[in-house]
């Protein structure tokens, strides 16, 4: 009995950071695939790193983006959303 008082903090401790950290995690992951899986060509999306265009072409792992100066090929986890 002595030891499960022991022990007791440390599951407390697991409970809460998998609620906190690893639950919300797994839903932002579920909808970005969600995103990427949706993709087509013709929307507007931004990047990860602030870059907005228009996707052009849909490749498996890649993505090619329409900009005002040219055309760029990025992969395609590195989309973050739909403007």
């Amino acid at each position: 009995m002595n030891n499960l008082i022991e022990v007791l903090p440390l599951i407390f401790i697991f409970i809460i950071f998998y609620s906190l950290l690893y639950i919300p995690q797994r839903r932002r992951n579920k909808k970005h695939k969600e995103l990427l899986n949706n993709l087509k060509i013709g929307d507007n999306v931004i990047t990860d790193s602030g870059i907005h265009g228009r996707i052009t072409n849909i490749d498996v792992h890649k993505v090619t983006l329409v900009l005002k100066k040219g055309e760029i090929v990025i992969n395609k986890t590195f989309v973050q959303s739909k403007s």
